[in-house]
């Protein structure tokens, strides 16, 4: 009997690749979208298209109430914290691969693919997420707060390609998704600018406002702490002689502080909830990313108690902002993460 595992379809060309190399190799593929947010109509017929391209059995899973719920309510209230969200990773932890953990088991699969640019090491008999071969593409950074039981079940079959060679094996089978543009990477802003979105849905009451402050004195009046972020430096709207950076907001008095780059470095981060299922003491030294697009720098990681951890960097790191994700490595295999609580 064939071993049953289930593909998450986006509709795009990573997901219906993957799918189709299961099915090369042997598999009973079922195919599952999940429907997160009102307005993905598109997405979902893209990826039932592929299913019937493929052959293959697909179906797709209203998820929209508990990702309302999981995903853009934690979004919206970090804004109004006056921190910055990280909705992909918070997502992939806390609520798509806990969706499709369910779907996968009701179906009765054993393992759950998907196509992310990353890797599955192993270490001490435990599965860890590693870096994707395509250092371009590399995804492992939004999966550092996966657990251990869903690194059980999830494999990554684009992990050991590059981007142009996913795109050559789809022409090849003749996927009609091929030649598919990317996704946004925030799915439910559907590419529009998370300001539009967050004025859609607050009420102006709902905008903590304040004041810009510079060396300690008021310059003018913002729009409202949800509009920036930590490290901002355009759309400010302030002249001066040199670059201003949005340095820290604080929710209570609505202030948003700016100083130069130089006042924004920082040498060390606070973690809480997080996930380092690839720890194996509770001091060592190791690289982190504190965003996506940043090369790993190093530092000594503390892991502490009640899930939380500090990272002292070896060189003061540009704009920590409290609310974003630190994703800790060891060479190219991941150690976990957590969410900035604050800096020092």
């Amino acid at each position: 009997m064939k071993e049953k595992v289930m593909v998450a379809m986006s509709g795009g060309v990573d997901s219906t690749t993957c799918a189709m190399l299961m099915l090369e190799q042997g598999y009973d593929v079922t195919g599952v979208t999940l429907h997160l947010f009102d307005g993905q109509e598109k997405a979902l017929e893209d990826a039932e298209a592929c299913a019937k391209q493929l052959g293959i059995k697909w179906y797709a899973a209203d998820c929209r109430k508990f990702f309302g719920e999981d995903v853009i309510s934690y979004f919206i209230r970090t804004y109004k914290l006056g921190k910055t969200p990280n909705p992909c990773c918070h997502c992939n932890h806390g609520a798509k691969f806990n969706y499709l953990y369910r779907e996968m088991k009701a179906e009765g699969c054993t393992a759950l693919i998907s196509g992310h640019y990353a890797r599955i090491a192993e270490r001490g008999g435990r599965k860890l997420v590693a870096k994707g071969l395509d250092k371009n593409k590399d995804q492992s950074y939004y999966l550092c707060l996966m657990e251990p039981y869903q690194l059980d079940v999830v494999r990554f079959p684009l992990g050991e390609m590059t981007k142009s060679r996913t795109r050559e094996l789809a022409k090849n089978y003749g996927l009609a998704v091929a030649d598919k543009k990317d996704s946004q990477e925030v799915c439910f802003l559907m590419g529009g600018d998370y300001r539009d979105y967050l004025r859609a849905k607050l009420k102006d009451k709902d905008i903590k406002k304040g004041n810009f402050i510079l060396d300690g004195k008021p310059l003018k009046q913002h729009d409202g702490i949800v509009f920036y972020t930590v490290g901002q430096r355009k759309g400010l709207g302030i002249g001066y002689h040199e670059p201003l950076y949005v340095s820290s907001i604080d929710p209570k008095t609505g202030d948003v502080h700016l100083g130069v780059k130089e006042e924004s470095a920082k040498r060390g981060v606070k973690l809480k909830d997080c996930v380092f299922a690839g720890a194996d003491s509770y001091i060592r030294r190791a690289k982190a990313r504190l965003r996506y697009r940043m090369t790993e720098a190093p530092c000594t990681l503390e892991i502490l108690p009640e899930d939380k951890a500090v990272l002292l960097f070896d060189e003061p790191q540009f704009s920590p902002a409290p609310g974003q994700v630190a994703a800790v490595y060891d060479d190219e295999v991941l150690l976990g993460g957590g969410f900035i609580e604050s800096v020092f």
